[in-house]
């Protein structure tokens, strides 16, 4: 509860985050079956530098730590977009250009990079964009090109030069814009004891009045997530994938 009472002073809306209506993810590591030995949110191994694919803002309150590893890990969208800008002017054409096709977002392509009311903003995650061993990319969406390609890699690099490392701790609560901070997490070892295996809680958040106006191409999943009339769900604790089920594609 104290933990949603922090909330309040930062933003008025709590975002659904699957279809449904799960308000509280619980990321703990989880070895009962293949796919959720390498799904982000259960696995142990590092995930690369991306952005949720709705929320103003995202929170995280960490209820237990790992006994080595797990440091969550942020980038400023501003300081890697210069990076490139200086240094990969071709990548960042690329990731301006609306022709990324995201498997968790079909039906349109869009720009990684976003220039809109005088704000840079970034939404992405590779998952959706390039597949993995258990979320390969649909063979009806069109693959993305070599030049694509180079230009998340010269994300990841930017991102890993400017990065800054967080060591949290049980009751720490951390909150990031996620329209364009970047977060990561290395990979961990849990042990044996209770106090040490990795347990965060995740949240998304908006402020209606103080947010950020909206690109037209990321406003379907701030509606679904935080748009009225939907169920919400909240479980405190981690539940089996009945309640809380994997998603098909994380970032």
């Amino acid at each position: 509860m104290m933990y949603l009472g922090f909330q309040s002073y930062i933003a008025n809306l709590r975002g659904r985050q699957d279809k449904t209506g799960n308000m509280l993810v619980h990321i703990i590591a989880d070895k009962s079956s293949e796919t959720s030995r390498q799904h982000h949110r259960h696995s142990t191994s590092e995930i690369t530098f991306h952005n949720e694919e709705s929320g103003d803002i995202v929170s995280w309150l960490t209820r237990s730590t790992a006994a080595s590893g797990g440091r969550c890990i942020i980038a400023s969208g501003y300081a890697v977009y210069n990076i490139l800008n200086r240094y990969h002017p071709a990548s960042i054409r690329q990731l301006s250009q609306p022709k990324w096709v995201f498997a968790n977002q079909e039906g349109y392509p869009r720009p990684i990079f976003f220039y809109h009311r005088n704000r840079i903003m970034l939404n992405f995650g590779r998952v959706p964009l390039i597949g993995n061993a258990i979320h390969p990319r649909p063979a009806h969406l069109p693959r993305i090109s070599m030049k694509q390609l180079k230009a998340l890699e010269d994300i990841e690099r930017a991102a890993r030069k400017v990065q800054l490392e967080i060591e949290t701790k049980p009751g720490d609560i951390h909150f990031i814009n996620n329209l364009f901070v970047l977060h990561k997490r290395d990979s961990f070892e849990d042990g044996d004891g209770v106090g040490e295996k990795r347990h965060l809680v995740r949240m998304r958040l908006r402020d209606d009045e103080l947010g950020w106006s909206l690109p037209e191409s990321l406003r379907q999943e701030w509606a679904d997530a935080f748009g009225a009339g939907s169920d919400k769900l909240w479980h405190v604790d981690p539940m089996p994938e009945g309640y809380f089920p994997l998603r098909s594609y994380p970032n």
